[in-house]
């Protein structure tokens, strides 16, 4: 635990549960595969040339500790990172953080949300071991570090991962011919403020969102929605707005020509980074879509694992603290054992 003096701060509002949006993105661009036909080898290297392999992670490189009582050959863990960066390289802080778990034993898919302000350790890359929000762990090291930061807090054994890059949504919503959306007054007033930031970046003459009410937005005024956060409602609300967003696209998908799939897929593949091969995406988009598994879903960490931990504020930074001795515990029995303690009502914590 940090030495930073500690100063409890009372909660305005509750930290739900977030839909899975990451799992919805990654199922609905198999789906779109699928229709076209990945079974036509031409159009299946197309779509895939474009999606970014990373190496296979091994276990000494992230973290891994056996613990038999747990681990599962029928049990495999991916990590999901959704990521809003402007860098080509895809660096940035990991605001999503899911453990996608597929256990085949049980057909099931869970999904475990770890909060983005939990304080854990992680190692540095040049600080050594230090103790920071677990979201800042993708932005110093990438996916190795933040699923060696997953594997070291908690016991796991993921292996794998997938990011996601929402920044890339905006060029998939440009291929689309825009998205409609409802733009509410604190959405447009915001949203603007960070076009004109991306435009100013770029060199360009911002696109601001002229009015409000259900309108079709380009990719930048759609990337611009995408980050607004303080006065719309917190992380909470932006993550709601990714699910809006994702909707969406997928409706404007629909409508469009089985023609006009493969560019389609082309560019949702480009939103991604991963370690899966093509053939493992497309085989557990498969899977996913008629293997009858049911999708059971959490946030860590628990209400029990926050009992006398909490929102903490050091340095003047933002921290979600919780029991070290229990929440390892917790997680690990629902992402390999599909088991939770009995429920206790999440408290209220209040992010500056």
């Amino acid at each position: 635990m940090s030495k930073h003096s500690k100063h409890s701060k009372h909660a305005k509002k509750i930290i739900q549960a977030k839909k899975p949006f990451l799992l919805r993105f990654f199922i609905s661009m198999i789906a779109t595969l699928l229709i076209f036909g990945t079974g036509i080898l031409v159009i299946y290297q197309y779509i895939f040339s474009d999606m970014e392999q990373e190496i296979a992670l091994v276990d000494e490189e992230v973290g891994i500790e056996k613990e038999e009582e747990y681990f599962s050959n029928k049990v495999r863990n991916i990590a999901l990172f959704g990521i809003d960066a402007l860098n080509k390289e895809m660096v940035g802080r990991s605001d999503s953080i899911i453990i996608l778990t597929l256990d085949d034993e049980r057909k099931e898919i869970r999904l475990s949300a770890i909060q983005r302000d939990s304080y854990v350790e992680m190692e540095h890359p040049k600080r050594g071991t230090i103790d920071d929000k677990i979201n800042h762990a993708h932005a110093y090291g990438g996916p190795k570090l933040a699923v060696k930061t997953l594997n070291k807090n908690f016991g796991l054994d993921i292996q794998d991962y997938v990011v996601i890059n929402f920044t890339n949504m905006e060029k998939v919503v440009d291929i689309l011919g825009g998205i409609e959306l409802e733009v509410s007054s604190a959405y447009r007033s915001e949203a603007n403020h960070h076009i004109s930031e991306l435009a100013k970046v770029r060199g360009i003459s911002p696109k601001l969102i002229q009015s409000t009410g259900k309108q079709n937005l380009s990719g930048m005024q759609v990337l611009g929605m995408m980050r607004c956060r303080k006065k719309v409602g917190g992380v909470g609300q932006r993550s709601s707005m990714h699910e809006i967003l994702l909707d969406a696209c997928f409706e404007k998908v629909k409508k469009k020509s089985v023609l006009e799939y493969p560019n389609i897929a082309k560019s949702m593949l480009k939103l991604v980074k991963t370690t899966l091969s093509s053939s493992e995406v497309t085989e557990l988009g498969i899977k996913v879509l008629t293997g009858g598994y049911t999708i059971k879903q959490e946030v860590f960490p628990l209400a029990q694992d926050l009992e006398g931990y909490g929102g903490r504020m050091y340095g003047g930074v933002y921290y979600l603290t919780f029991n070290k001795e229990t929440m390892p515990v917790h997680l690990r029995d629902f992402v390999y054992k599909s088991e939770l303690p009995e429920k206790k009502e999440l408290p209220q914590q209040n992010e500056p």
